[in-house]
């Protein structure tokens, strides 16, 4: 195979398939090309240094985007430098490329052994060369450097250089010596490692994603967004297909466009020139694009479904806040902008006069306008922190061509969002069961329903009355789209451990469940017009895909999942349910390690939230479920008591429990799951989560001592604290902890805070954090760490600086994901070399 010599210029380091493979075909080679002669200008650069050949060997390196040739080593593993038939008196060069797959972390050399002028790269970058055309002896490496290897792969390059003067055949073969052991391997035929890819953290923090699915109107075209991640950098980009799902567009212009919700198929969006922005629309097919205003007032609006008009926020700014001294008005005035008010205004577009539509000192909102453009449904939401529950809403109906104003709904608990039900007097609304004094509840009459499990209300603007239409419906409503070809409203739920699509029809109020071919609906768009229905979703072991249903029937149109898992094999998930003492089904389902071995025994991991959103069957994220099985453990997972998508009882287990049922089920659970499989190890479990599901962690190893490692993140060790501190701890605990305060229920407080609990705490915990979690305040983990430490239990409290309730930042979520894959490994997997080397002891 011949290359172009300007291809060779940008040959790099490609794909991983495995170093560690048994079979020889995973070496590759791209090359030999020739390389022109390099036009010396002058005898020496500007740092005197004459010209050598160390410029072509340490120049950069990067492989085409694709597959090399195939290549065998000889019988006594070295590779032979072929050279060109004809050079004509050029230098040539070849490209050797090896995948190197690891599921355990470890530490090693790389030695190259062998004859000729080699560079060395891994990773894409250049790690060093040598010139030296003779070996000493096949056993001294002419070139070694020292690898780490974590779960993942290495992209291992070797560059070779030929001269046309070069009397000596190049050879070379490259070996890993891995510390500890007394014998190399070569990378060609690794015996130790996996021959196969498996799930990394390298996979989940790069690729493309979908983000989104946004269907035109009339159904024949839909815009699919995209999200695409390399390292630290994330771009965005957005392609139109056509109903079969072929791309028919892939612009700027569609990068943060939308549709006309009343023109067929008319995208919007902002234009930027200047200082002016625009709001131009372009016809599809056409593309002719329009401005239809040339100089917004503000880029925050809604759009007139008759086009005439603008809806825009104008925000005010409130008292500012003195630098050195601050007064605080309110428990959310440490909240940014929480001082500042929004107010409503109205853009004619015909004549380019703004009107303001609201004034006052509560902000208001626009829940909806009716499709004849003249009525919008405003809500206002006020606070009174003396008054349960705290947060109310008013819903008013404005009447745009007079200013008419008919209060539909005041001062209102549980109600989110309100949304006109098309050629009906009617209103649909969001909220809990406990809203319109609880007609909603399927509880017994002293037992308050959770809010968070969310409900849906059918409103009679006339009778001013409104009836439930998921009082028995057990999944938990989330949001969702009219369907005006149909007369119904289809909707996303949390349904369990799944998220499901449901159609709900206006005629009979009824509600049906809509056939979806993933797990875990991610994001769906309705056709307003045809009814047709757009949704991307995943599974257990499958990334993204798009599909369109149309006339009941279902059709793929992008099976993203078949291009991003090809050569990965995807850990094994089975369903396993956990029955409690007084019958209550929990679900859970479990991942197997690849290459499961049923009479081998494994370590376990327990992952949970428990507070209140269920964790859903999906294969990506950050606790990617899979990624951790790859690492050679069986993992279970649980959707315990308290959790929202199971019904409203179940749901309302959460309310002044903090903990009590949810830790019976997570512990009872697990024992019971080692129990009935034999491939689990009981004397290594561990167990982690995070926010509520690191309060859990903490809490659990109060309980019991079945786990022999543990990881909490942004955990709660004090409840008080919390619900004090954390700029959303008074409004999670009017749920959490409902009607309850520590000095009306002191119990609640501290019985079931960790941190006074902590004696009991003998499991080796680590702790990790943000430093500026402004959810649940760092001190949370602070406060747990120094209650261990004085009682000298083994605690590890990792702060990643800079980070608030997630850990977002590239380096630093790569840091605090292989801080926990060292702490399951140090106690579970009895190799503590990977935590040593991330965090080698101190002694002061």
């Amino acid at each position: 195979m011949k290359l172009k010599p300007t291809l060779l210029l940008t040959l790099a380091l490609g794909s991983v398939a495995g170093l560690f493979a048994q079979q020889p075909s995973n070496p590759q080679i791209y090359g030999p090309v020739e390389l022109p002669k390099t036009l010396i200008v002058d005898s020496t650069d500007v740092n005197k240094k004459a010209y050598s050949n160390t410029l072509l060997l340490n120049a950069a390196l990067t492989l085409p985007n694709r597959k090399g040739e195939a290549v065998i080593p000889d019988e006594n593993g070295y590779f032979r430098i072929p050279k060109l038939t004809a050079n004509n008196g050029n230098n040539s060069m070849a490209v050797y490329s090896f995948d190197f797959i690891s599921e355990t972390y470890s530490t090693g050399e790389l030695n190259l052994y062998g004859k000729g002028r080699y560079a060395l790269y891994i990773d894409n970058k250049f790690i060093k060369s040598i010139e030296k055309t003779d070996a000493k002896a096949d056993s001294v490496a002419i070139l070694s450097h020292p690898l780490t290897l974590t779960p993942g792969k290495k992209i291992i390059a070797v560059k070779a250089i030929i001269l046309p003067k070069d009397s000596v055949e190049a050879q070379f073969k490259i070996l890993y010596l891995k510390k500890g052991q007394k014998t190399e391997e070569a990378l060609a035929e690794q015996k130790t490692l996996s021959k196969e890819k498996y799930l990394t953290l390298e996979y989940m923090m790069n690729g493309k994603f979908i983000s989104s699915v946004e269907t035109s109107p009339n159904g024949n075209y839909t815009l699919l967004r995209y999200m695409v991640k390399n390292k630290a950098k994330t771009d965005y980009y957005t392609q139109l297909r056509n109903q079969k799902g072929e791309i028919l567009r892939d612009d700027n212009f569609l990068n943060d466009s939308h549709w006309l919700k009343h023109a067929p198929s008319t995208l919007y969006k902002i234009k930027t020139e200047g200082k002016r922005n625009m709001l131009v629309i372009q016809d599809i097919p056409e593309g002719k694009e329009n401005v239809l205003v040339a100089d917004l007032p503000e880029k925050s609006f809604v759009i007139s479904p008759k086009m005439d008009a603008l809806y825009y926020y104008k925000e005010e700014k409130g008292p500012k806040k003195d630098k050195k001294v601050i007064r605080h008005l309110d428990p959310d005035d440490r909240q940014p902008n929480w001082r500042n008010r929004s107010s409503i205004y109205k853009y004619d577009i015909g004549t380019g006069i703004s009107t303001p539509v609201t004034f006052g000192y509560h902000s208001v909102s626009i829940m909806d306008i009716h499709d004849n453009g003249n009525k919008l449904l405003l809500g206002i939401y006020k606070r009174d922190w003396t008054k349960f529950p705290f947060y109310r809403t008013s819903i008013m109906e404005y009447t745009a061509s007079n200013g008419a104003v008919d209060t539909l709904l005041s001062e209102q608990f549980g109600i989110d969002a309100a949304y006109y039900v098309p050629e009906a007097d009617k209103i649909l609304i969001f909220g809990s069961a406990n809203a319109f004094n609880g007609i909603g509840k399927d509880l017994a009459k002293d037992m308050p329903a959770n809010d968070y499990d969310k409900q849906m209300f059918l409103y009679n603007k006339q009778k001013k009355q409104a009836i439930p239409l998921t009082k028995h419906f057990n999944p938990a409503v989330q949001f969702g789209q009219f369907d005006y070809k149909n007369n119904s409203y289809v909707f996303l739920a949390e349904n369990g451990s799944r998220k499901s699509l449901y159609r709900l029809d206006f005629k009979t109020n009824k509600i049906s469940q809509i056939e979806t071919k993933e797990d875990v609906v991610r994001n769906f768009s309705v056709s307003r017009i045809n009814g047709s229905v757009w949704y991307i979703g995943q599974s257990t072991k499958n990334a993204d895909r798009a599909y369109r249903i149309e006339k009941n029937k279902t059709h793929m149109v992008w099976d993203l999942s078949a291009e991003k898992l090809k050569g990965i094999k995807v850990s094994e998930c089975k369903d396993w349910n956990y029955t409690s003492e007084d019958g209550t089904v929990i679900e859970g389902w479990y991942f197997l390690p690849p290459n499961f071995d049923p009479n081998k025994k494994y370590p376990l991991l327990v992952y949970y939230y428990g507070g209140t959103s269920p964790t859903q069957r999906t294969m990506e994220g950050a606790y990617s479920l899979p990624m951790f099985a790859a690492q050679g453990y069986v993992v279970y997972t649980l959707n315990p008591s308290g959790t929202t998508g199971y019904g409203q009882e179940f749901a309302a287990r959460h309310l002044n429990a903090w903990g009590t049922r949810t830790a019976s089920d997570i512990i009872e659970a697990t024992k019971a799951f080692a129990a009935n499989h034999s491939f689990v190890n009981a004397k290594k479990i561990g167990c982690f989560g995070a926010s509520y599901g690191g309060f859990m962690t903490q809490y659990i190893q109060t309980r019991t001592d079945i786990f022999a490692a543990a990881i909490s993140h942004a955990g709660i060790s004090s409840i008080s604290n919390y619900w004090g501190s954390g700029y959303w701890g008074i409004g999670y605990n009017s749920v959490a902890a409902y009607k309850s305060y520590p000095w009306n229920n002191p119990d609640l407080y501290v019985k079931h805070s960790p941190l006074f609990n902590a004696d009991k705490i003998h499991t080796p915990l680590l702790l990790l954090h943000g430093s500026v979690d402004t959810n649940v305040p760092t001190a949370e983990s602070v406060n747990m760490y120094n209650a261990l430490k004085t009682l000298g239990r083994t605690v590890e409290f990792i702060e990643f600086t800079g980070q608030d309730h997630f850990i977002l930042e590239h380096d630093r979520k790569i840091s605090w994901t292989n801080t926990m894959f060292a702490w399951f490994a140090k106690w579970l997997q009895d190799n503590p070399k990977w935590w040593d080397d991330l965090y080698p002891s101190i002694s002061l």
